[in-house]
């Protein structure tokens, strides 16, 4: 709805609804253009609830700040019949929240990587699922912590197949190799949020910046460790562990791009070059 409709039904004034937007009490509406956007009944329920506790009489913006944060806790009820949540449950227990939670980042993963940043809105996410805006803003507070937690997942997704793969292998280019092999099973799944993240960095804010830089630390720094774990017993020549580890990650993200984009080399191909160009040359 558009928010004379809002204000038509909730009876609160487009000034007041444009105050709780600023101080929080309300999430953030759905953008169509530079200066239309569109609500929906989660914030209709919302304001209701607001004037449940105002009661009609003036109170503390704190207290109101803390109501709704207690409120937020449970899922939003449906104004079709406001003693039943959305989930059809009371409340949702923490494992369930956890799912919900994981489900959101799982189907955004789908959406970012087909739509883009910018192009995904929130309720191509929330449609997906079948859930309401309400309901996503119980787990995030907007597109782009959202899209900050997918990062994250993937992130953990490379990692933990890595520490999972590598259990028990003390081969220094075994290690590289398989190391290799996972970066390379996942950048062919998630090298589109990856570049959606980097082309963040070239706006004005500096969230992407941060962002990169945390993936990127955390890409290699089990890399530095290895390496610097090679070099402690005599494996390879002393290097600076921190170059060659952001060296040998670029090559393989590069190489991975090179092997998507056509047929001309296998992932063996790719693997063999990085051995003997790289990894090799490194060994005592």
């Amino acid at each position: 709805m558009k928010i004379k409709d809002l204000e038509a039904q909730s009876g609160v004034p487009r000034t007041t609804i444009h105050f709780y937007l600023r101080q929080g009490l309300l999430h953030p509406p759905e953008k169509t253009g530079r200066t239309t956007a569109t609500y929906d009944q989660s914030h209709l329920v919302r304001l209701r609830k607001i004037k449940t506790l105002k009661k009609g009489g003036r109170v503390p913006l704190r207290f109101l700040q803390d109501q709704l944060a207690e409120d937020k806790a449970a899922p939003i009820p449906s104004p079709d019949n406001e003693n039943t949540p959305i989930f059809g449950k009371p409340s949702a227990t923490m494992r369930e929240r956890k799912e919900k939670h994981r489900m959101i980042i799982r189907k955004a993963i789908e959406v970012f990587s087909k739509n883009g940043y910018h192009k995904t809105k929130i309720a191509d996410i929330t449609s997906a699922l079948k859930i309401s805006t309400g309901t996503f803003y119980i787990y995030f507070r907007n597109k782009r912590d959202l899209f900050i937690e997918v990062i994250d997942e993937v992130f953990r997704t490379i990692v933990g197949e890595a520490v999972v793969a590598l259990k028990g292998e003390m081969n220094f280019v075994e290690r590289m190799r398989i190391r290799g092999q996972i970066f390379y099973s996942n950048y062919a799944k998630y090298h589109e949020l990856l570049t959606q993240l980097r082309a963040e960095m070239t706006r004005e804010s500096i969230w992407p910046a941060e962002k990169i830089k945390a993936v990127y630390h955390g890409l290699t720094l089990p890399v530095i460790r290895d390496i610097q774990a090679a070099i402690d017993a005599g494996v390879i020549r002393p290097i600076d562990p921190d170059l060659a580890a952001y060296a040998l990650t670029g090559q393989i993200e590069i190489m991975s791009l090179r092997r998507s984009l056509d047929e001309k080399y296998t992932i063996h191909d790719i693997e063999k070059f990085l051995i003997e160009g790289f990894i090799k040359p490194m060994l005592v």
